[in-house]
């Protein structure tokens, strides 16, 4: 029996049969997946496989895992619920994933077999917030070194390097605009 990170399944005969593999994936297997993000516990990832009407190897599934990720306002730990639905043709050549993908989403896979991280890593990637933290304000942020709200108090004098070089201005004379 091989394991999960040798699995490989063949597309097109889990397509033919309308197959489902649901399966708790280990996030050792999601190298790119691992490196953006601590998973403590296995994805749980359900897919199925179908034909559509022009011959195309249609997956669609769900990913579900809980991660950890940096707040993006305070740099700390914030835990998170991911969920992600999608639907995707597989297309097997450059050619038929630019054909695909002006109609709809595209996975490009190489030949008629795949493994699991290759199948779902992408969602999983893209599954993940831009800005983790569920406050707009972070409570944990760190306070910012000058007043937001342009207040002045307790901020140092400001000083004007060239402010002498106003008294070199030749006066205005009357009838005659300034530049």
């Amino acid at each position: 029996m091989l394991n999960p990170l040798q699995e490989r399944f063949r597309l097109s005969e889990l397509a033919g049969r309308q197959a489902r593999i649901s399966r708790n994936v280990d996030v050792g297997v999601l190298n790119r997946f691992s490196a953006l993000c601590d998973c403590p516990d296995a994805v749980r990832v359900r897919l199925d496989f179908r034909f559509d009407r022009h011959g195309v190897v249609r997956m669609d599934g769900d990913v579900t895992a809980r991660v950890v990720v940096e707040c993006h306002r305070c740099l700390e730990p914030v835990p998170v619920d991911l969920a992600s639905g999608f639907s995707v043709a597989i297309a097997a050549s450059e050619t038929q994933a630019t054909r695909l993908g002006a109609e709809r989403d595209v996975l490009r896979i190489d030949g008629d077999e795949a493994g699991l991280a290759e199948l779902v890593e992408d969602e999983l990637i893209l599954a993940l917030p831009e800005r983790p933290c569920p406050h707009a304000d972070c409570p944990r942020s760190p306070r910012l070194a000058s007043p937001a709200d342009g207040s002045s108090e307790g901020a140092p004098a400001t000083t004007k390097p060239f402010a002498a070089l106003g008294a070199w201005r030749p006066a205005a004379r009357p009838g005659r605009q300034p530049r």
